[in-house]
């Protein structure tokens, strides 16, 4: 869109005549060309650039070793999905050892060893789903790599 000469506001051509802004006749007249520079009206001061995309390995290590916590989830920028998670999976833990502990002749240790390593192995399930899925993106929109 071009510019008035007198107030540069930006106005359409059908405005030829007098600009709706400031009122200045001509507004088009000694301006050299219809068009206008739009770098120099963005502004970068806001942007802010990651270069460090997530990795697919990363996520695969954080899931076995604490996915139960939802950390995983966090790694990729969901905190919420993290937290949710995280909270799920606890409770489900927690419930699960005090029912072994409880309702079956189990030693303390293989009640709570037992439910640890069931949860190791689904969440190593998990993270190999997210390994394997395709045009997998973290919380901002980036793939990961």
């Amino acid at each position: 869109m071009p510019v008035c000469k007198n107030c540069n506001s930006r106005i359409d051509k059908f405005n030829k005549d007098r600009c709706p802004i400031c009122g200045v006749e001509r507004p088009f007249e000694g301006v050299s060309s219809d068009t206008v520079e739009v770098t120099s009206r963005i502004d970068s001061g806001d942007v802010k650039i990651d270069y460090h995309p997530r990795k697919r390995k990363t996520l695969l290590t954080l899931f076995v070793l604490c996915g139960f916590l939802g950390i995983p989830f966090f790694y990729l920028r969901k905190h919420v999905a993290g937290i949710i998670y995280g909270l799920i999976n606890s409770a489900v833990l927690a419930t699960a050892i005090v029912l072994l502990i409880l309702l079956t002749p189990l030693h303390i240790a293989v009640a709570i060893v037992l439910p640890i390593v069931v949860f190791v192995f689904f969440n190593t399930l998990v993270g190999l789903y997210y390994y394997n899925s395709a045009n997998l993106k973290d919380g901002h929109g980036v793939f990961l790599v």
